[in-house]
């Protein structure tokens, strides 16, 4: 002990006497009474409680259902086409003389389009009508010939008649040596002379029908030039086909005609109609709804008029179905309708679908599911088939889907949540 103290007392006097000695003792102090400080601090604290995080409460809206029947519809984008398109063209070779439309303009059916030099075409007529007046008149010249002869028939039957008996008497003459031999010979000559005449005259007789027939045929053959000729100058007189648009207008006065060179092209309006590419998925049911007679109609953009579907067309084209539907175009006034070409948009409504529900797309989730407010105001997943889409009555967009958990009265979210899951607390607000 007294070892002990004198150490204490010798390191003491040592601090005392060396400042640097004396800092370094100050600072050992300082730290051992904050430490014992700490220790107290955490020994004579209160012990904490941990705390429970509240559940968290989405606020959604909601909309209650009733399964009901709907008709699908989807948009889309048509053109507008003719099923006739004339391309007006001349077979005459001939001078343009007129020209009375221009493209754009709407024409009605026999209106003139285009008129040609008639001068031509004209005398060609007039040349015709010589050609049958002159056959004609060979025809009644030979009937008059067949009347005169047939009436002369019993003349030349009579004189041979009468040669035939001259000649008898004279060979009985001769044989009873009455008469020479020459005058046998000149009754024999007489006779065949008289034979032949008369077989002649039937002959001549007989053929008329035959020359007859011939004329008339001449006369066919003169008609069917005149009219030929007729045909030619009615058409240097152009007219539309139907009624409709021009489309294009080519010829001009002045110009010659060419064969198989269009002057004009008219659309008729009667076959006015919308040409619209089917999306994947609708083929089939409008295939089966055409096959059945069930009517698809589409409504036109800017247009009150119902366009009813009349058939479909498979044409491939890169990046589509390559199932072209058309619709008939109801003509309704010509100034209503669309010009050829002019792309339109479509609402097409397609046949009525049963148990179907409309929802907002917000109701929608990976384009097969739907979420239903069930008990204690959790959600409830609820697989659905997407049939199509549907516009409300006052032009809104739904979806429109089938599935065996939409219930009458389900209260199903009409708002996209990003971790919506079955199970999920919500608070529901009626929308």
């Amino acid at each position: 002990m007294i070892k002990f103290a004198q150490l204490k007392h010798s390191i003491a006097a040592r601090i005392t006497r060396s400042p640097r000695l004396r800092r370094a003792g100050l600072a050992i102090g300082v730290l051992g009474a904050s430490a014992l400080i700490s220790v107290s601090i955490f020994a004579t604290g209160p012990t904490p409680t941990p705390q429970v995080k509240p559940e968290k409460i989405w606020p959604v809206s909601v909309t209650t259902i009733t399964p009901s029947d709907l008709a699908p519809t989807f948009a889309a984008y048509g053109r507008v086409e003719s099923v006739q398109v004339a391309h007006l063209q001349s077979n005459l070779n001939a001078e343009i003389a007129a020209v009375h439309v221009r493209e754009g303009q709407w024409v009605a059916k026999d209106a003139v389009l285009v008129e040609l030099v008639r001068s031509e075409f004209e005398l060609r007529v007039k040349e015709r009508e010589a050609d049958v007046a002159e056959q004609q008149a060979a025809l009644k010249s030979l009937q008059a010939e067949q009347r005169m002869v047939a009436e002369t028939d019993a003349q030349f039957r009579a004189m041979h008649d009468v040669a035939l008996k001259k000649r008898a008497r004279h060979e009985d003459l001769f044989t009873r040596k009455m008469i020479a031999q020459a005058l046998l010979d000149e009754a024999i000559t007489q006779e065949s002379a008289a034979t032949i005449e008369y077989r002649n005259h039937q002959r001549a007789l007989a053929d008329f029908p035959n020359r007859i027939n011939e004329q008339l045929a001449r006369i066919q053959r003169s008609d069917a030039e005149r009219a030929q000729a007729q045909i030619d100058l009615d058409h240097t007189t152009i007219r539309a086909p139907f009624a409709g648009p021009v489309l294009a207008v080519t010829a001009a006065p002045g110009n010659h005609t060419t064969l198989a060179t269009p002057l004009v092209d008219v659309a008729d309006a009667l076959g006015f109609e919308i040409r619209a590419p089917l999306p994947d998925g609708y083929g089939a049911r409008v295939r089966h709804a055409l096959a059945n007679a069930v009517p698809v109609t589409a409504m036109m953009g800017g247009s009150e008029a119902t366009l009813l579907l009349s058939r479909l067309s498979s044409n491939a084209r890169a990046g589509q179905s390559g199932l072209d539907a058309f619709f008939t175009l109801e003509l309704n006034g010509s100034r209503a309708l669309p010009e050829i070409g002019r792309v339109v948009d479509l609402v097409v409504t397609l046949p009525v679908e049963t148990q179907a529900v409309a929802l907002p797309v917000q109701s929608i989730y990976n384009n097969d599911r739907v979420y239903a407010v069930v008990a204690d105001d959790r959600l409830e997943a609820i697989n659905v088939q997407r049939i199509g889409d549907h516009r409300t009555a006052d032009g809104a967009y739904r979806v429109l889907v089938r599935g065996d958990g939409l219930l009458p009265g389900s209260r199903i979210i009409t708002t996209q949540l990003p971790k919506a899951s079955s199970g999920l607390r919500v608070q529901p607000i009626t929308g």
